[in-house]
């Protein structure tokens, strides 16, 4: 039996089919955007995107045992209703598993995509053999999932591990989330499209950052590209962001004391030199006990790790 994953992210959305071992194949990804809206709204959308993915990949639907979706928003785990999704709103209020599952007449099982991450990089990746873990993804948002005590920790409401929204500057700027000094808008995606004027200059942005193929915090990636460059700017920006990540995961070490941070996504992809900005910075802040024995390190399964996950929730759940 197969499983089917989708990973739907802020900017772009993956989706793949698993075989028995979790491993993903026959892979397409879309603008999340224009896949959400393709139909009027996002449950037919993704309905009549699912469909056409497995006529084009001709999958059985007898073949199949299930459906992971991974969404960057907040469920509650008693209605299953998404929350909040501050980068894709069309997502909001919706109980997109209940409503989907009959129109396929498959189970279709949606959780929070770093929380699949986390499950996928503990099930089979770099988090293999730790029960004590925190992946943290910095793309368009900062997501973040935890693995505690060997399981998927997601809190008493299915809430839990909203890391990007944790308070970083009381008086700071205001998060798509409606809060006011978000982590978020110090290190993401969305945090250097916003500055890129500044550090690009405002004939080099203008009128692009609502165009782009990939959403509108795409000119994050130009901000990048100025890095590497030699823009003293655009790496300013960049290892001020991370330290500011790496003070974030300060504060989450000296509380929860895992073993190993895992970081991800395109932000963390596109400057390497993050990593040791933010090992640099935990390894001078955190206390002694936590850190000593603490590793972080890069994501072994990189964007297919929501996917590994997506299938591993559908094994854990249709299995019991």
């Amino acid at each position: 039996m197969k499983t089917i994953g989708i990973d739907i992210g802020a900017t772009k959305t993956v989706i793949a089919s698993l075989d028995n071992g979790g491993e993903p194949y026959a892979f397409r990804k879309v603008p999340s955007a224009a896949l959400l809206t393709s139909k009027g709204n996002a449950v037919d959308s993704i309905y009549a995107f699912l469909m056409d993915y497995l006529n084009v990949e001709a999958i059985d639907k007898d073949t199949l045992k299930g459906i992971g979706i991974g969404v960057p928003a907040v469920l509650d785990s008693n209605t299953q209703e998404i929350v909040s999704c501050p980068n894709l709103p069309g997502l909001d209020r919706l109980a997109l598993g209940t409503l989907l599952s009959p129109k396929i007449n498959l189970p279709v099982l949606v959780e929070n995509d770093v929380n699949l991450i986390a499950l996928g990089e503990h099930s089979f990746g770099r988090g293999k053999g730790i029960d004590n873990l925190a992946c943290i993804f910095v793309g368009s948002g900062l997501g973040c999932g935890l693995i505690l005590r060997g399981e998927l920790y997601t809190g008493a409401d299915g809430a839990a591990a909203e890391f990007g929204h944790t308070i970083f500057d009381p008086e700071g700027k205001i998060c798509g989330c409606g809060a006011q000094g978000c982590i978020e808008m110090y290190c993401s995606g969305r945090s250097l499209t916003l500055a890129a004027p500044e550090i690009l200059g405002e004939t080099e942005t203008a009128g692009k950052n609502l165009g782009a193929e990939f959403g509108r915090w795409s000119l994050a990636r130009k901000v990048i590209e100025a890095a590497h460059a030699g823009n003293s700017k655009a790496i300013d920006a960049m290892n001020t962001s991370f330290y500011h990540l790496g003070l974030a995961i300060t504060n989450l070490v000296n509380i929860l004391n895992p073993r190993l941070i895992i970081l991800g996504g395109g932000i963390v992809s596109g400057w390497p030199n993050g990593l040791q900005v933010v090992r640099e910075t935990v390894n001078t802040r955190a206390r002694t006990v936590v850190r000593d024995r603490l590793e972080i390190d890069i994501s072994m399964l990189g964007d297919k790790a929501g996917l590994y996950g997506a299938a591993r929730l559908v094994e854990l759940t249709t299995d019991k």
